[in-house]
């Protein structure tokens, strides 16, 4: 989640990182899928801008970071 902070400071993303953060600490998987699912969102949308941009400096944590966000929503549906 900290990595998509050296990205962006899209106030969504922010506010999504936070409660995200937040339903995790509270076990709360219901709200837990429906953020994830938004940043996963998010990240479809700009893992190509990332990975192109020059700027990027840690393009291979935003990979792994995409996938672990795709590899837990998905033990979530188990």
């Amino acid at each position: 989640i900290g990595t998509i902070h050296t990205y962006t400071r899209n106030p969504f993303m922010v506010g999504y990182t936070r409660e995200l953060k937040r339903a995790i600490r509270k076990n709360d998987t219901f709200m837990t899928k429906i953020i994830l699912d938004k940043v996963i969102d998010w990240y479809d949308e700009e893992i190509e801008n990332i990975s192109k941009d020059q700027y990027v400096f840690n393009k291979n944590m935003h990979q792994k970071a995409y996938n672990i966000l795709l590899e837990y929503r998905q033990s979530l549906q188990s």
